[in-house]
C-alpha cells in the first residue's frame, strides 16, 4: 500500500510536467523537477517524496527571491493543488496588465508577483550587477520591485512595457546602490 501511494505521488508528478532528477542512496527519497523549468534556477519547482514521511513536497518561488513549499500526505491533495497551481500560465498578465493595475494600486500583490514573474531574469541580472551576491541581492529584490512598483503611474500605456520594466530595474538597483553607499559614507 504504501509503495502504491509513492509511485502514484510520483504518477502526478510526471503528469504534471515533472521529471525524476535524483534518487537518494538509501531509496527514501525520490527528486523531481520541472521538465521546463519556469525560471533559470534549478531550485524553483522542485518535487519531493519521501518515503519516511509518506509524503511528496513541492517547491516553488512565488517571488524570485523567496522559496515556498508545501506538502501534501495524499495523491488526491497534490493533484488538485496541481490543478489549481498550474493551471494558469506564469506570469498570469503581460507586463503591460500588471502595471496599469500597479499605477492605481502600487499594493496590487498579483500584479507585482507577475511583474516579477514575467521578468525573473532581467531582475536577477540587474540586482547581480549592481549589488554583491547572497543577503544584500536577496533584501535588494523586493526593494527594488516594490520602487518599481510605486513608478508604475509614471508608465504610458502607448509605451514598450518590457523596456520600461527593464529600464526601470535597471534604474532603482542603481538609485539604491547609490544611496546604500550614502548612507554607508555618512556612518563613517
Amino acid at each position: 500500500m504504501l509503495m502504491e501511494k509513492l509511485h502514484d505521488f510520483g504518477s502526478a508528478a510526471r503528469e504534471n510536467g515533472f521529471i525524476e532528477v535524483d534518487e537518494s542512496e538509501e531509496e527514501t527519497t525520490v527528486w523531481f523537477r520541472k521538465a521546463t523549468p519556469d525560471t533559470d534556477t534549478d531550485v524553483h519547482n522542485r518535487l519531493c517524496v519521501d518515503s519516511q514521511t509518506n509524503s511528496a513536497t513541492v517547491f516553488w518561488a512565488s517571488l524570485p527571491w523567496k522559496i515556498n513549499s508545501k506538502t501534501f500526505r495524499s495523491v488526491s491533495a497534490l493533484q488538485e493543488w496541481f490543478a489549481s497551481r498550474f493551471a494558469k500560465p506564469r506570469g498570469s498578465m503581460t507586463n503591460r496588465e500588471a502595471l496599469l493595475r500597479l499605477s492605481t494600486d502600487k499594493h496590487d500583490r498579483s500584479a507585482l508577483t507577475s511583474l516579477c514573474e514575467n521578468n525573473a531574469e532581467i531582475i536577477r541580472t540587474a540586482i547581480s550587477r549592481y549589488f554583491e551576491t547572497g543577503n544584500v541581492s536577496a533584501d535588494a529584490g523586493p526593494v527594488v520591485m516594490q520602487r518599481v512598483a510605486d513608478h508604475a503611474r509614471s508608465y504610458e500605456p502607448k509605451e514598450d512595457s518590457d523596456k520600461w520594466v527593464a529600464e526601470r530595474v535597471n534604474a532603482e538597483c542603481d538609485r539604491l546602490r547609490n544611496e546604500t553607499i550614502q548612507e554607508k559614507a555618512n556612518r563613517d
